[in-house]
């Protein structure tokens, strides 16, 4: 199945039936090729708008009006002082200690204030749509977990930008700008050991067989010493599917999604990991990760003279107008941003195409994904311009039909 060599049929057969059972229980045959289902699409049409919608009111709209009602209205520099005077005569008084219990609070206030609309967007939708298993218990557990990260690691760095802003005035954003960079460069490497299982279990493939060529297929295309082909159980929590990898060295690993192996024929999981597969060979988190160096530098400096132009980084109270500029200068540049992310991806295709020899494997995949996830097949171009780090499905599914054209049309060697 993921081996590039041809398999006979029978082989075939006995990978696909491995894939679709586990150790006691044999799953229902996956209807292949797959053709789209025309009330999935009515739905997707539907479902996607009032993603997009409560995405731009709950994600940008009301915390842009946050952060400017705070500022303006002078809340925030109430709450810096009345923490002041709670701490006073404390082991607690003391200004940076200060400065971490208001970004600490600033944080969950936003995070209170957006919670009605993730609720609506992230639970009642999903629910609604059948696109979600997880109770309402489970899913403010999730809720608690990412405001816990969040907190931890947002209110170090906060700090860390104001006390460089603060300490070097000159040299701020450069010194911000490298800790930053080792700071996303230390995640991508490890957020697949230490925060993933937080939010999912995980376990070993245990077809052997099917971990074996899937080990093989990597390692014949430049990914090597893949130790780990893990299963995320996201079946639990999701119907959506999705695969990866993540790490490097040691810390390598394939992540397939029990969804991605439960509803999935063999040849369309090949197709997926091989997208998957030609994000690590083409290098694709350091290119992002250097392209975010490139941008990260510029936007500090313009940030910073901003800033102190009509505030302070000595008062953490006006940390709302700092992220209001910060926010502002990367709106600028993102779609930008987002049309590199869209090539990358198209990229991926290209490899994926390459590497299983398939289009027909590959279109059927992404009509698949589509239904299931009930996705936009074909958004509006402004949509995907402001919004998409993806080419559209599409544009996906018409590059893989040509790509089956041309490999059913004889060359003029074939004709002589």
């Amino acid at each position: 199945m993921f081996d590039l060599q041809k398999s006979s049929e029978d082989e075939d057969d006995d990978i696909e039936e491995k894939i679709h059972q586990d150790s006691s229980t044999v799953k229902k045959e996956v209807e292949y090729p797959y053709e789209f289902d025309e009330e999935r699409r009515k739905k997707a049409k539907v479902y996607s708008k009032q993603k997009m919608y409560t995405g731009l009111l709950g994600g940008t709209l009301l915390s842009l009006l946050f952060l400017g009602i705070v500022y303006l209205s002078g809340f925030a520099e109430y709450l810096a002082i009345g923490i002041g005077d709670l701490t006073e005569s404390t082991v607690l008084a003391h200004h940076w200690v200060n400065a971490a219990i208001f970004v600490a609070l600033f944080f969950l206030l936003m995070f209170l204030i957006s919670l009605p609309i993730s609720y609506y967007s992230g639970f009642v939708l999903e629910h609604k749509y059948d696109l979600s298993n997880e109770t309402l218990g489970e899913w403010m557990k999730d809720q608690l977990k990412s405001l816990t990260i969040s907190l931890l690691l947002s209110t170090p760095i906060v700090l860390g930008l104001f006390f460089l802003g603060y300490s070097f005035p000159n040299l701020w954003w450069l010194y911000a700008g490298i800790l930053l960079f080792v700071i996303s460069g230390v995640l991508s490497n490890i957020s697949h050991l230490v925060i993933l299982p937080l939010f999912y279990d995980l376990e070993e493939l245990k077809d052997e067989e099917l971990k074996k060529r899937l080990i093989e297929m990597a390692e014949s295309n430049g990914v090597k010493k893949v130790e780990k082909v893990l299963v995320v159980k996201a079946g639990e929590k999701t119907e959506k599917a999705n695969a990866g990898f993540a790490g490097m060295g040691r810390t390598k690993r394939l992540l397939l999604f029990d969804t991605l192996l439960d509803k999935f024929h063999p040849k369309e999981i090949e197709s997926v990991v091989a997208h998957e597969m030609g994000h690590y060979v083409n290098k694709d988190v350091i290119r992002f990760m250097l392209i975010n160096a490139v941008l990260i530098f510029p936007m500090f400096y313009l940030a910073g003279e901003i800033f102190t132009y009509w505030g302070s980084f000595e008062n953490i109270y006006q940390l709302p107008l700092f992220l209001l500029i910060l926010y502002g200068l990367y709106s600028l540049v993102d779609p930008a941003t987002l049309a590199y992310s869209r090539y990358r991806e198209k990229e991926a295709d290209e490899f994926a195409l390459r590497t299983v020899k398939d289009g027909d494997a590959f279109v059927s995949t992404f009509k698949r994904l589509s239904d299931i996830a009930l996705s936009e097949v074909n958004p509006h171009r402004l949509v995907v311009i402001f919004f998409y780090g993806h080419p559209a499905p599409i544009k996906r599914i018409k590059m893989a039909e040509k790509k089956v054209i041309a490999e059913n049309t004889p060359t003029k060697k074939q004709k002589g």
